[in-house]
């Protein structure tokens, strides 16, 4: 009961989400401005730094005018995918004093195979001009794949590296005859020959140099460079100014995650995508398990007859640690087929989260202590408010800066008024009632500017304006609007998200919706204004 309760306030949260405060919006660059970027970071003297992963550069952008100034560029970059190339990039916390140092992970080819490295560079300047030289290799020869490299890269307040590998997109897809090696830890034989094979779904933490720092977990008697394991793909990590890291990565079709990241934990990955014991919308079919594997064609609704099946709840670690939030999280009587959706993807409830940040400003009012999720499927920023100990996730799940967007990652500006976030070139995404799909880009390869106006932020939410009765309801719906409002729409949902009843139309005053049809249970109805929305619990006996 407990898990159900849980589940349902999830859900409640998810839909809740009206915009408490106003932005708007500006753009840095033009069209294509930025070639595939995919890291981003407010660097020193107030500059923006960018890596861009299919070009192989890391830039310097001026957030004010624009000027863009190539510090690097990559002569030995392989690129064979989407999720490879050059990747994630940290800068060391004294780069304009002694130690002017830029660390990057990229691709290469060595012996045609793709492997990923971490280089350390020299950052230097003259006037405006910035260049990164004499690079020093720190760890090579790590696993790279087609998918899922994650890729992530951030210096630690304790003078470390950390460093996000995934799954490699092992059981699905192109590489669904490939173990996932999430769950495999490797040897002491293999650390003492520098073999890191068994490196994939997890979180690294090296020492500058690239070593293995003393104070690494031992795990089944082995001290690697391994911090966290069980991961998919952990495509962001952050730092807490409390010294807590989190991270977020990509679910299979629901269960995205946001996790606290702990040394010596498990997460669970591949026997549990989200929480474990409520055994929903997910389970472990280990193709390459199946003697016949290779001659089977893929189909992630159907498992081999010989190969291991297993439930969430069969799986057993000592260590294992839930998610802060499964986003989205579904029963198993979710309907991946709405048939109100334009095509299956668009119905899945993953957001695609791509990198996370935190907000620790009192700049914005009921903001600070919050983590930002980007989404690339969804065109817009996940805000997750956290417990002042940073902890435990509290109150609503609120979503903001929807647009034709594929968001790649985000920055807060030092002062707290401002976001800055780039944009993928190509892609698609849903429609911001997430039941169509969008395949031109409104502002691709760019960097959107999303700046707090207080002076709209004081109008009351749309939302307090309306109230619904009687609740709970039979046969009829009332739904009073205290002031006349314009474009004000409404939709029922089922609690697991789909479409009952759509394109409700408001006026002031009361109206009337007949929800006689309705089989008794849990609803909401969803309300959009513009770019707010809110929705309202409504139980149908």
């Amino acid at each position: 009961m407990t898990r159900i309760l849980t589940l349902l306030l999830l859900v409640i949260g998810f839909f809740q989400v009206q915009l408490q405060a106003q932005f708007i919006m500006t753009e840095i660059g033009t069209r294509g401005f930025l070639n595939t970027p995919w890291d981003l970071h407010y660097g020193p003297e107030g500059h923006l730094w960018v890596t861009e992963r299919q070009a192989g550069k890391v830039v310097r952008i001026n957030k004010e005018s624009g000027a863009r100034d190539e510090l690097l560029l990559i002569d030995d970059l392989y690129v064979d995918s989407r999720q490879d190339g050059l990747l994630g990039m940290a800068l060391h916390k004294d780069i304009l004093g002694s130690e002017p140092y830029v660390y990057l992970s990229y691709t290469e080819l060595v012996n045609n195979e793709a492997r990923q490295k971490l280089v350390r560079y020299t950052y230097s300047k003259e006037g405006d001009d910035g260049s990164l030289t004499d690079p020093i290799v720190i760890l090579d020869q790590m696993p790279a794949s087609n998918d899922h490299n994650s890729g992530r890269l951030v210096y630690g307040p304790d003078d470390k590296l950390y460093y996000t590998i995934g799954d490699q997109g092992a059981n699905q897809n192109r590489n669904y005859c490939d173990p996932v090696l999430s769950q495999v830890l490797p040897t002491q034989e293999e650390i003492d020959a520098r073999d890191w094979t068994n490196y994939p779904g997890k979180i690294l933490r090296l020492n500058l140099d690239g070593s293995i720092p003393e104070g690494n977990p031992v795990l089944n008697g082995v001290r690697s460079h391994i911090y966290s394991y069980g991961h998919r793909n952990p495509q962001g990590i952050v730092f807490g100014s409390n010294g807590i890291l989190y991270s977020d990565e990509h679910g299979p079709d629901t269960d995205d995650e946001v996790n606290l990241i702990e040394g010596g934990q498990n997460y669970g990955w591949p026997n549990v995508a989200g929480y474990q014991n409520d055994d929903s919308a997910y389970d472990y079919c280990n193709w390459s398990s199946s003697a016949n594997c290779e001659n089977i064609g893929y189909d992630k609704s159907f498992c081999p007859e010989d190969a291991t099946f297993q439930e969430e709840s069969e799986f057993t670690a000592q260590n294992f640690k839930e998610p802060l939030l499964s986003m989205f999280a579904v029963t198993d009587s979710y309907d991946f087929n709405n048939p109100d959706c334009t095509n299956s993807w668009v119905c899945r409830p993953n957001v695609a989260p791509s990198s996370i940040g935190i907000y620790e400003s009192d700049a914005i009012p009921g903001w600070k202590n919050s983590l930002l999720v980007t989404s690339l499927k969804r065109g817009r920023i996940y805000r997750l408010q956290l417990s002042e100990d940073g902890t435990e996730m509290i109150g609503d799940t609120t979503q903001h800066f929807y647009s034709h967007n594929r968001y790649r990652d985000v920055v807060v500006d030092p002062d707290g008024n401002s976001f800055y976030v780039i944009t993928d070139e190509t892609g698609r995404l849903s429609t911001q009632n997430d039941l169509g799909q969008v395949n031109n880009l409104s502002h691709p390869g760019m960097i959107l500017k999303f700046t707090y106006a207080p002076s709209v932020a004081t109008v009351e939410s749309f939302a307090k304006q309306i109230t619904i009765f009687p609740n709970p309801a039979s046969q009829v719906l009332y739904v009073h609007v205290s002031v006349e409002t314009s474009n004000f729409t409404g939709r029922i949902l089922t609690s697991d998200g789909r479409t009952i009843i759509q394109d409700i139309n408001f006026k002031a005053g009361e109206n009337l919706i007949d929800i006689g049809g309705l089989t008794s249970g849990v609803y909401y109805l969803r309300l959009q204004q513009g770019d707010e929305v809110e929705a309202k619990k409504l139980i149908v006996f």
